[in-house]
């Protein structure tokens, strides 16, 4: 797998790009379990705000599914090229939430017909991030106050939860339009936390320096 330093993963991945790998993600190539690219969107983002940055080795495939499946590859060049997009668009991230201030905006999809973000997706890859360091993403789930930024986010991909608003009359399309408008503020702040709460853990007597990558 490239390394995300490298030079050439650092370029901004255009429209076309985006499409070819959505459209590789959904393809017979793809294993069936595979991520979407808005499910992908999710899951990366999840990697960048959360208590610390995962090595890209640790959760790269994961984006084929969790029981070690791989695409077929027509050829090591298509390997590479494959990969570095999703790398880019990990490196593209990292570009918007740097930004002052922040440029977020989640990879969603749209109902043509109601003209509503669906974000179920989205949600579910961010979860799936969560779920590689649940020791570390306690904190916030124990945190009255902070919990609830990242609770719609859980209910969104939670069936159980999903299945409860609609019986009580909750219209799913329209809280998760709602959500897709609210991300661009709450996954900075989500992000924001976790700064602050390392840097209060750097700042204790006895306790050394923790470096954020």
């Amino acid at each position: 797998m490239p390394s995300p330093k490298d030079n050439e993963l650092l370029a901004t991945l255009t429209e076309t790009e985006l499409d070819e790998l959505a459209t590789f993600l959904e393809s017979d190539a793809a294993p069936i379990q595979s991520m979407d690219i808005s499910m992908l969107h999710g899951f990366l983002t999840a990697q960048l705000v959360g208590p610390e940055e995962l090595a890209p080795d640790s959760w790269f495939g994961l984006v084929w599914g969790e029981h070690g499946e791989k695409p077929e590859w027509e050829s090591r060049a298509q390997q590479e090229h494959i990969e570095g997009l999703i790398l880019r668009l990990y490196n593209h991230l990292t570009d918007e939430l740097n930004a002052e201030p922040p440029s977020f905006t989640p990879m969603v999809y749209l109902d043509q017909e109601r003209n509503l973000d669906i974000v179920q997706q989205w949600c579910y890859g961010f979860m799936l991030g969560t779920s590689l360091n649940q020791r570390g993403w306690q904190p916030m789930m124990d945190d009255e106050d902070a919990v609830q930024l990242i609770s719609p986010i859980l209910d969104c991909a939670d069936e159980d939860a999903r299945n409860q608003a609609q019986a009580e009359g909750e219209d799913l399309a329209q809280f998760e339009h709602n959500l897709a408008a609210a991300l661009p503020e709450v996954i900075p702040t989500i992000r924001e936390y976790w700064q602050e709460q390392s840097e209060a853990r750097a700042s204790r007597p006895g306790r050394g320096n923790r470096t954020r990558h």
